[in-house]
Order: C-alpha cells, then sequence, then structure tokens
C-alpha cells in the first residue's frame, strides 16, 4: 500500500502538503459558510482546523527524521535543511495555536450550542495566518530535493534554443497539490454534507469538485512542459529516470479523465439543483463514486510522481521501470502521430471551441443587456451545450498535445491559453450559483457583479481562442 509510509521520508511527503494546501481549501469553505451564516458548515470547518492541527505532530516528527536521513547525502544542501526547520517552526506553531482555537470553539458550542462570532473571526484570521507560513515553509521544503527549480538552461543570459524552462517544473510542483489534497478535503465536507443533509455542504463540495476537475487540465500539461524540461539532454539530470516518468504519466493521464468525470458529474448536478431547486440522490452518489474512485487514481499518480525526485522513498522490494518508451503515453503518441488519427481529433477541438464560444456568446450578452425579453434563467438552460464543448476539447486537446507536446509547450502563446481556460471555466460557475443573476426575469437589468463576471468569461474565452490560432504563427 503506498498510502502506508515506509519511512520518515515517505510519511513527510504524504503529511506535510496537508498544513498547506489543505488548509487553502478549508479556509475557503469557512469563508463561505461564514458569508452564508451555515452553522453546520462552520462546525465541519472547525473539526478540519482541529485535525490539520493534530497533523503538525507527525508533520514535525516526520520532518525531523527525513533530516537524519537527508542529511548524509551529497545532493542535498545543509544549509536548506537547516533553513527549512528553523522556518518551519513558526508554521508548525501557527498550525497548533489555529488547532487549539478550533478544538477550544468546538468544546465552547457543545456547552452553550451556540458558536460565538468572535471566536469564529478569530479562528479564521490564526488560518490565513498559518496559510501563509505553511506556503513559505513549503516552498523552502520543495527545493532541498529537487534540484531541477534552481537550474537555469541559459546561454549567454537567454534560454538556449531547443530548451524548455525549468519554470515549468516549479509551476507543476505548486500546481499538482491543489486538485490531490483539495479533492480530499472536498470529500470530507462531501462526505459531511451527505450525512447532515446539509445543502450548503453538498453544493461547496460540488463547486470544488469541479474546480479540481478544472484545474486537472493545467497540472497535466505542466506536467508533461516538466517532462520535457527534466530530460533536457543540454542540461541532464543523471538521477531523472525517463522511464519513472513515463509511468507517472500513464496515471496522470487517467486521473485527468477522473477528474473530468467527477467534476463533469459535479457541474451538471449544480446545473440541475439550479433549475429544480433540489438536488437527486441518485447523481450525488453517483458523484460520490466517481470522487473515491479518482481519488485512488491520484494516490498512485502522486505516488509515482514522488518515486521521480524522491530515491529515499524508495524500497529494496520495488521494481522500478527501466525502460524509457514502455507504458500508455508513448505508445498513444506514436498512433496519434499519424495524420489518419491526428485529423478528426483536431476537427473535434475546433468544433467543441464553437460550441463553448456560442454558449458563451449567448450568455454574456444577455447579461450585458441584450435580448433583455429573455430571463436569464432561459439562457442558463443552453449552459450544457458549453459544457458538452469544454468535455470534448479537454479529450481531443490531450490527444492532441501527446502528438507534438514538446513544440505546443514551447509556444509563445500556448501558456497563456492553458491559464485563460482555467481563468474561463472557474469564471463560468458563477453563472450558477449566484442568486442575485438567476432572479433577473424578463425585461431587468443584471446586477454589475454579473456584468463584471460576464465580461470576465467573454475575455478569457476569447483569449484561449486567439492564442490557439497563434499557436503556429508566434
Amino acid at each position: 500500500m503506498h498510502l502506508i509510509p515506509q519511512s520518515w521520508s515517505h510519511l513527510h511527503i504524504l503529511v506535510s502538503v496537508f498544513p498547506s494546501v489543505g488548509l487553502i481549501f478549508v479556509v475557503g469553505f469557512y469563508f463561505g459558510a461564514i458569508i452564508t451564516k451555515n452553522e453546520g458548515m462552520k462546525r465541519s470547518c472547525l473539526v478540519l482546523f482541529g485535525l490539520l492541527g493534530i497533523l503538525a505532530i507527525p508533520t514535525y516528527f516526520s520532518g525531523v527524521g527525513s533530516m537524519e536521513a537527508l542529511s548524509n547525502d551529497s545532493h542535498i544542501s545543509k544549509a536548506m535543511l537547516d533553513l527549512h526547520y528553523n522556518v518551519s517552526w513558526a508554521a508548525l506553531a501557527g498550525l497548533v495555536i489555529l488547532g487549539l482555537a478550533a478544538w477550544l470553539e468546538l468544546w465552547r458550542f457543545r456547552q452553550v450550542g451556540q458558536l460565538s462570532s468572535q471566536a469564529v473571526n478569530i479562528v479564521l484570521v490564526l488560518a490565513i495566518i498559518t496559510v501563509v507560513l505553511a506556503v513559505i515553509v513549503g516552498e523552502l521544503g520543495w527545493e532541498i530535493n529537487h534540484p531541477e527549480l534552481r537550474l537555469a538552461p541559459k546561454v549567454g543570459g537567454y534560454l538556449a534554443p531547443g530548451t524548455t524552462p525549468q519554470t515549468w517544473s516549479h509551476v507543476h510542483m505548486i500546481l499538482n497539490h491543489f486538485p490531490t489534497v483539495g479533492f480530499v478535503m472536498a470529500l470530507c465536507f462531501y462526505l459531511a454534507g451527505l450525512v447532515m443533509n446539509n445543502d450548503v455542504m453538498k453544493r461547496g463540495s460540488l463547486v470544488i469538485f469541479v474546480i479540481c476537475g478544472i484545474l486537472g487540465v493545467p497540472t497535466y500539461v505542466t506536467g508533461a512542459a516538466s517532462m520535457w524540461a527534466l530530460t533536457d539532454p543540454a542540461n541532464p539530470i543523471p538521477e531523472i529516470s525517463k522511464a519513472l516518468i513515463n509511468e507517472h504519466r500513464d496515471m496522470a493521464l487517467l486521473t485527468l479523465f477522473g477528474l473530468a468525470f467527477t467534476g463533469g458529474a459535479s457541474w451538471i448536478e449544480l446545473w440541475q439543483y439550479r433549475h429544480l431547486g433540489r438536488f437527486s440522490n441518485r447523481a450525488l452518489y453517483l458523484v460520490l463514486i466517481f470522487a473515491i474512485i479518482t481519488l485512488g487514481i491520484m494516490a498512485e499518480t502522486g505516488h509515482r510522481g514522488g518515486q521521480i525526485n524522491h530515491p529515499e522513498i524508495h524500497l529494496a522490494t520495488d521494481v522500478l521501470p527501466t525502460d524509457p518508451n514502455a507504458g500508455w503515453s508513448p505508445a498513444i503518441e506514436l498512433m496519434i502521430n499519424n495524420v489518419i488519427w491526428f485529423v478528426p481529433w483536431q476537427t473535434v477541438h475546433f468544433f467543441g471551441f464553437s460550441l463553448i464560444f456560442g454558449t458563451v456568446l449567448i450568455v454574456v450578452l444577455r447579461v450585458l443587456g441584450f435580448a433583455k425579453s429573455v430571463p436569464f434563467s432561459a439562457v442558463h438552460r443552453i449552459l450544457p451545450l458549453g459544457f458538452l464543448g469544454v468535455i470534448m476539447n479537454v479529450f481531443s486537446g490531450m490527444l492532441m498535445l501527446l502528438a507534438d507536446s514538446f513544440r505546443y509547450l514551447n509556444e509563445t502563446t500556448f501558456a497563456p491559453k492553458i491559464a485563460l481556460i482555467a481563468i474561463g471555466a472557474i469564471a463560468v460557475l458563477y453563472f450558477s450559483l449566484s442568486e442575485q443573476i438567476w432572479k433577473v426575469k424578463a425585461g431587468e437589468d443584471a446586477p454589475a457583479s454579473a456584468k463584471a463576471a460576464a465580461i470576465l468569461v467573454l475575455l478569457a474565452w476569447s483569449g484561449v481562442i486567439i492564442g490557439g490560432r497563434l499557436l503556429p504563427y508566434v
């Protein structure tokens, strides 16, 4: 079992990401609970804050054990280990104080039956401070065993021709924890929402599932770019195995599909809830099944990714791959590179963009004041067409990327395109979540916040199309 730690280093890798990335998601839920005045979600957040505070104990001891194991490694900087250790004291202290404050307020709630608004706000402030400290400590920790983050493949101060910048590796290192840890946090809230029959918690969890699904796209793309940066012949890293990278890529592709299914099913239920005013139990449990399966795939993906740059977690009994051409991903690359297979996917991709932009344009024009004779609830009904376009483009886009990933990833407009996809897709959630825009009837004007969201959505998806069309020319 990869989730059962076999060493201090392995345990530290498993638990240390939760105090930083996990806190970000819990703070988001907590902030939402305060705005909606949902007591059940507030208490659930306080429980998770308390549990994260307890994680300070294994995080500290596994960190000390890891330092002892890594201090004898000539590739590890003792100065960086000491800096990470010293700064981590502040973050762990903040985590413990936050956990104690959360447990104290939960204990007080059991005595008086009501949460204190002052204590709730104090916990929020402590959580934000702890997040900042944990992020700083996390960044220092990643740099210890990831020398590629400090590499600069430059010639004369400029990026050498034919090389992929290590910035991709750094972004992937940060980004890949959000879908994984966020998914765990969302699943915790989702299970609590189902048990407590709390619709606000269910909606919040579904939103996070959707966001994790969206973030799966840039995570996968930055992972593919990291592969090229780590295996660059001009800047070889002897410790990096292309065979291990391909093993990780194979599972990452399955993770992308799992995130798409879970996020897609979650979005459909959010859209349906908007019209019916209630959830479908069958759909909710279908999302739960998708989420559990996807979490298992993500755990395996994360373990294989950790093996790439963390030899300290390898076991003597591990049978590591050695063939750099083995796996599904290289096989798919060869198949898609055949023009007979490539052209249909390109056609599907262009058709998907047409669906997306057509849907976005209709919704945005109504929000901005055109066709005011139509209520917003009517235009909201066409959003599934845009959703279908997004699903088509995720699958076709990833297959096209596999066909010529090095060229795509090093094109000037590719990174902005991927970033704008995430921004545009997340911004569209506003149209299914906002109560104000939902109440706009025929002849009425949309609120200013809805217009701002509409402009953001229009600009983001316009930028995606422009970025895509300019790929061969810029």
